[in-house]
């Protein structure tokens, strides 16, 4: 498939590109340079973007600065996943990454790393930048999730690109729930928050957990397959499946306290206690993004 943002490079830039890739050991990646800026440039531009849109809420401008900086950035997140699985999805019908699950590379399949490599660029930015509030450990994830998509570059598991991307159907219903529970009551009817909290819960567990821990059981076989290959020394697939597994039990983490959280809510309501509680604390809230 096509990588339909391609661009010719003027000769001594290509040049450049190539020798400085190929230093790095990610010479698929050089093509696709210009497609990592363009979406790191997106996401940071409808960040700053943000108080000027999001000022349409009333309430937006009576939030605590930290609230309002983490209502723009799930802004942000509800764009970027919603672009990200539509650039994901025609990835599943690439003929060139089915032929290598792992190491086949496609045009179009650069495109999608780009935009992901972009978003997770722009992430462990702002990660970086509001540490005192969001913590190490987030910003960690960030530069690790950057780490694991250039890989792809090399190239190497490009054909599994879709396949873990597709853990983002999830994130448009939890960042609907962020922002109904930090909007003046009544702004969304309550019958649609019911509704949108039931697909956060079973999108969730479907593709995090159940497709998530089966993708990544396809995913060591087919290292046992290749076990061996002088394309894949011993420490690639090792960094992968760590980070891999790790994003893998983290989200059980997650789903678990969803769950009690909505043993919070129910009780709550057998109580008729007029402030149910929401289906994570206010520090989870804070840093809830990361969930993506």
């Amino acid at each position: 498939m096509k990588d339909f943002l391609a661009i010719e490079y003027p000769p001594a830039v290509q040049e450049t590109l190539t020798t400085v890739c190929n230093a790095i050991g990610l010479p698929m990646l050089a093509p696709h340079i210009h497609e990592v800026v363009l979406a790191f440039a997106l996401y940071h531009g409808l960040f700053l973007m943000g108080p000027l849109f999001n000022s349409a809420f009333s309430s937006y401008k009576t939030m605590p600065r930290r609230t309002r900086i983490n209502f723009d950035i799930h802004v942000v997140s509800q764009v970027q996943c919603l672009l990200i699985i539509a650039l994901a999805f025609p990835a599943f019908f690439d003929p060139e990454l089915k032929v290598d699950h792992l190491f086949a590379y496609s045009p179009y399949g650069g495109l999608v790393y780009a935009f992901a490599v972009g978003y997770f660029a722009w992430d462990s930015y702002i990660s970086l930048k509001y540490i005192n509030w969001f913590g190490i450990g987030f910003a960690v994830h960030g530069i690790a999730s950057v780490s694991v998509f250039l890989l792809s570059f090399r190239p190497f598991l490009m054909y599994y690109g879709p396949v873990f991307l597709m853990f983002e159907i999830s994130t448009p219903f939890l960042n609907v729930h962020w922002f109904t529970s930090h909007l003046p009551p009544n702004t969304v009817p309550e019958k649609v928050q019911l509704v949108n909290g039931v697909l956060l819960l079973l999108s969730f567990f479907l593709a995090r957990l159940v497709w998530g821990f089966a993708s990544a059981g396809v995913l060591i076989y087919d290292f046992y397959k290749a076990w061996g290959d002088p394309r894949m020394p011993f420490w690639l697939p090792c960094f992968v499946l760590t980070s891999n597994l790790s994003l893998d039990f983290l989200n059980v983490y997650w789903f678990s306290k969803m769950i009690k959280a909505v043993q919070r809510r129910l009780d709550s309501n057998k109580k008729h206690k007029p402030d149910n509680p929401d289906l994570l604390t206010e520090e989870e809230d804070i840093k809830g993004h990361k969930m993506e």
